[in-house]
């Protein structure tokens, strides 16, 4: 019976010290990231895509999304990254960076070129959806450094564009992956058409043309 007895003890006291472990952990934790967004502007202007949504109002998601069909020498703008991010009990978010990759369909993410996203604003702000934050540790990244196009460089073919964020804090990196799979949204370019003159400008090139030949005729 003593010998069960003190097997007891010792187990419940294994038990409390692995838990007793765990709290520092869990209070020590005051940064993270609770939301991003993509921009992207084909020549219409910055339109905001959802990626970690954060709040009721959402917007279409960039993870599978379908960004459009382009051509050979079209322009398309990683015009915006807007990230969410949290701290407290001393904590501190220093920096957020938004990581992109443009690769060819059925192929695997080569390396991801870096984008810095400026401080904007602490709470209380809106997100790009329009949902109001006002955590007393809340901030909101969203000024770009640079708007990289896409498109460059890019031939005929369907394509993948991968977006991950980074949040710099005093406890080390924050990332927003989905889950480490990337946000990924697929769009596919073609070779322009072959250029048809205009009726007019047919119309012109005959009529420099034809004198020409019937003058070859009469000799």
């Amino acid at each position: 019976m003593g010998g069960t007895t003190k097997l007891s003890y010792l187990f419940a006291t294994g038990l409390l010290l692995v838990a007793t472990s765990l709290i520092p952990l869990t209070a020590s934790a005051g940064t993270g990231v609770f939301g991003s967004y993509v921009g992207i502007d084909n020549g219409s202007g910055n339109a905001w895509y959802g990626a970690n949504q954060p709040g009721p109002t959402t917007l279409w998601a960039f993870d599978g999304a379908d960004l459009g069909d382009f051509t050979v020498g079209d322009s398309v703008l990683l015009s915006g990254g807007e990230l969410l991010t949290w701290k407290s009990d001393g904590g501190d978010v220093t920096g957020a960076n938004l990581y992109y990759s443009v690769y060819a369909d059925g192929s695997s993410a080569g390396s991801f070129n870096q984008v810095g996203i400026n401080w904007t604003s602490n709470s209380a702000f809106n997100d790009a959806a329009g949902n109001s934050f006002v955590g007393g540790g809340d901030q909101k990244w969203s000024t770009m450094t640079s708007a990289p196009d896409v498109l460059s460089g890019l031939g005929a073919g369907d394509y993948n564009l991968a977006v991950y964020f980074m949040a710099n804090t005093s406890e080390g990196d924050r990332y927003d992956s989905n889950g480490g799979n990337n946000y990924v949204a697929e769009f596919s370019v073609s070779e322009p058409s072959p250029s048809v003159p205009e009726p007019a400008s047919a119309m012109l090139l005959i009529a420099a043309v034809l004198p020409l030949a019937l003058l070859r005729r009469r000799r």
